[in-house]
């Protein structure tokens, strides 16, 4: 059985993290819990708390028994990150249950959730002006393309939204707020994208087998670059079956699977930033995402103990669980799913800097995205409902995933509690992803082709992602 510590650490460091946002969407759906664990550590410093609040907190309004409707997706089970049907005496199950339950007690509503097969059929529900939600959910992309299209309203000037609220996540806030409007959004109505927070995971035996350190100094001193990964990743491999081939039987350093999301942004590489206008500007760094995909390539095709998982059957997540792989790059949700019932001592690394020249670390992320259909007609009763949704997840939903998840269930040492701290505080979406920029696939696209050609790719895609840029400024801030 594993040794679970730190669950008082953890709590009080990510008690403030703000929220990221989701995963690649083939990843599995919430799955098992846990009973309270006991074992703790006291935090090393002690701070006057803040005062404490909840979500009895929030203002109350009576819309008279009204239907607030929820349209989502049963495809990858994305509803169950938000919305449970009954209480189960599961610490995280009836905390989803909890967080819309008090929702309608507080406004005096009925919540009503229509799931729909796939993400599509969403779109296509909405574009053929089909009023039966009011708040709907969707896959990043098909949301993007309902905004571009003006299927969706600009959610900032509902009452009584307020985004500089702590269900807001200032890094979601500042990627989705354009020229003043909001037409898709992300906050704790869901815990999907916390969930979804991208980091690398480590074997420690296997690191120390291999006579090799965990990078935690260098973590905290703010010199862990991907050539420092490179380098460990090098030193890490040995042909265990004896076949001289490297394969899924050997002692891997890494299984690429060509999965490489929220990488690039990770890396300060961003196609399109907000300005001190509101507007967006082109900002793709040619010469960074050059040397980028340089380390890169180097590190995924000349390495011997790189696994190719030319298939994508996703072995990345069998071969660490089973311990055959010193790392393992996914998002922190895996330690609910992948990781919950492996015999792994892991420890949690944020991804590294391109090099000592950035700034900071940057923890990327993607999301199943939030947004209000053009037909809704009742925007007061919408408007209360995220507002107090968002709120309640963030009392509710959130603690206890991190309770449960993040803290009780798992083994962490002391530096990967800080990790996770230092994620939280770091998120980043990059918001031309949403809306299937070009530039911003171009490590997926010429990676898993083994091609480092990075400037052919920009002159053959900078005018589209340019049109596209001009397109979302054009569109926001007349809905």
């Amino acid at each position: 059985m594993k040794k679970r510590t730190l669950s008082l650490l953890l709590a009080a460091l990510l008690l403030g993290a703000p929220l990221a946002a989701c995963g690649s969407p083939d990843e599995p759906a919430p799955s098992g819990e846990t009973d309270p664990v006991t074992e703790t550590l006291p935090p090393e410093t002690e701070s006057d708390p803040e005062p404490e609040r909840s979500f009895a907190d929030f203002p109350s309004r009576n819309f008279g028994g009204a239907e607030l409707r929820l349209g989502d997706t049963e495809q990858y089970d994305i509803y169950l990150f938000s919305y449970r049907e009954e209480p189960k005496g599961e610490v995280l199950n009836d905390a989803l249950y909890d967080a819309h339950r008090n929702v309608e007690e507080k406004l005096n509503v009925t919540i009503e959730l229509e799931l729909f097969s796939d993400p599509d059929q969403l779109s296509r529900a909405v574009m053929a002006g089909d009023d039966s939600c009011g708040i709907m959910t969707g896959r990043d992309l098909n949301m993007g393309t309902l905004a571009l299209n003006g299927y969706l309203l600009d959610i900032s000037r509902l009452e009584p939204i307020d985004f500089t609220a702590p269900w807001w996540p200032e890094s979601a806030v500042s990627s989705y707020l354009i020229n003043g409007s909001m037409l898709l959004f992300s906050n704790y109505m869901s815990y999907y994208g916390i969930s979804r927070a991208r980091a690398w995971f480590i074997n420690k035996q296997l690191c120390a087998d291999l006579g090799m350190t965990v990078p935690y100094e260098e973590i905290f001193a703010g010199t862990w670059t991907l050539d420092k990964l490179n380098a460990m990743m090098k030193a890490a491999y040995a042909d265990t079956n004896g076949n001289g081939e490297t394969d899924v039987g050997d002692t891997l350093a890494f299984v690429n699977d060509g999965i490489f999301l929220c990488m690039q942004p990770s890396m300060g590489i961003d196609t399109f930033v907000t300005g001190g206008d509101g507007k967006l500007a082109f900002a793709f760094d040619v010469e960074r995402a050059s040397l980028a995909v340089d380390k890169l390539y180097s590190m995924l095709f000349e390495t011997a103990g790189v696994f190719q998982d030319v298939k994508e059957e996703r072995l990345d997540r069998t071969v660490f669980a089973s311990g055959r792989s010193l790392f393992f790059y996914e998002s922190l949700g895996m330690t609910e799913t992948v990781l919950r019932d492996s015999n792994v001592e892991y420890g949690i690394l944020c991804t590294p800097k391109l090099d000592e020249t950035q700034p900071d670390y940057i923890a990327g992320y993607t999301d199943y995205l939030h947004a209000v259909p053009k037909t809704v007609t009742d925007t007061a009763l919408v408007g209360w409902g995220i507002e107090a949704l968002a709120a309640s997840g963030y009392y509710t939903i959130f603690p206890a995933f991190r309770d449960v998840c993040l803290t009780n269930r798992y083994t962490y040492d002391r530096e990967s509690a800080k990790v996770i701290s230092l994620i939280g505080e770091k998120m980043y979406v990059e918001l031309a992803y949403t809306f299937s920029a070009k530039l911003a696939n171009i490590f997926r696209k010429l990676l898993i082709d083994g091609s480092t050609d990075v400037a052919s790719y920009y002159a053959s895609h900078a005018d589209e992602d340019l049109k596209l840029m001009e397109q979302i400024n054009a569109k926001y801030g007349k809905n």
